[in-house]
């Protein structure tokens, strides 16, 4: 990693996205996408949120897997890594993220929680709710799909995905990845994904400053982990479930490789999917799982 800065003494702090940079917190928002951002912008970076560190890159393979690797190299929590393109971006379960460069937000949390392993999927609904309260306040109406994925109407707009490093029971590290579609185009979707993907600016009509969204983003995820952590994923239960898309839905889930239909019954108080097959009657209590369709 290349420590480097440049500095215009008319417009404040500048990057070269084409450069590795490392910025203190206070410092790094003012310098995402190589522009010097409003007064009024930096206001909106609250005071005491746990990011500490912001890695600035320009194309790179996956956000995840750089924060993987400084996480790896002691990188303290609160390490903030974000991208203006991905050539490698992942979803869950090995998919493949469209991340062309300029139009959207790419960004990996390392966070070192002091949780059991077995809380950890607790992030990813943390990091979704954060990402609701974000939609939700440049206006645009948002849902959940448990356990993972922002939806705008019918079509997703944003994923999440959670790596961890353990001790034992004990969780040492984990990297929250969130992909965000801020400005993507309609014609810029790939085809085999028309009708269900879409963008802030496709949802919206407009487009939105990435580093808006960003930053609300930082904010928002900073308040949701605090709660997390502190209390569990009972704190933010109403929050995600007044936003779950496919509470009373007929779903088809696939776990270890086998798939069943049957109709969600919303999240419990510790993150997991209540899920009645066709045929039973009661529910079957999910920890993980792919939502395969949904109607």
């Amino acid at each position: 990693m290349r420590y480097a800065s440049s500095h215009d003494a008319a417009q404040g702090p500048r990057v070269n996205l084409c450069i590795d940079f490392i910025y203190p917190k206070c410092l790094y928002i003012v310098m995402i996408f190589g522009q010097t951002l409003p007064e009024e912008l930096l206001k909106k970076l609250a005071c005491g949120s746990p990011w500490v560190e912001m890695v600035c890159l320009g194309s790179v393979d996956s956000t995840n897997i750089r924060a993987m690797e400084l996480a790896a190299s002691g990188a303290p929590h609160g390490t903030v890594v974000i991208a203006d393109e991905q050539t490698f971006g992942r979803g869950c379960r090995g998919r493949h993220w469209v991340s062309p460069p300029g139009r959207n937000i790419y960004v990996s949390l390392i966070v070192r929680p002091k949780i059991p392993n077995a809380k950890a999927a607790g992030l990813s609904l943390a990091a979704g709710v954060a990402l609701a309260d974000v939609a939700e306040s440049v206006g645009v109406a948002a849902f959940l799909k448990w356990p993972n994925d922002l939806y705008l109407g019918s079509r997703k707009a944003a994923g999440i995905l959670v790596e961890t490093t353990s001790d034992g029971d004990e969780l040492k590290c984990a990297v929250v990845g969130v992909g965000i579609n801020v400005n993507l185009a309609e014609d810029e979707i790939p085809d085999e994904l028309h009708g269900k993907a879409t963008s802030f600016a496709i949802s919206a009509g407009h487009s939105f400053s990435r580093e808006e969204i960003l930053a609300g983003f930082l904010n928002a995820f900073g308040i949701r982990y605090t709660e997390f952590v502190a209390n569990g994923f009972k704190a933010i239960h109403p929050d995600w479930s007044r936003r779950d898309m496919l509470r009373d839905r007929r779903i088809l889930i696939r776990r270890g490789g086998e798939e069943a239909w049957g109709v969600a019954g919303g999240v419990s108080n510790d993150g997991v999917l209540r899920f009645r097959p066709d045929g039973a009657l009661t529910d079957e209590m999910v920890y993980s799982g792919d939502i395969v369709c949904f109607s």
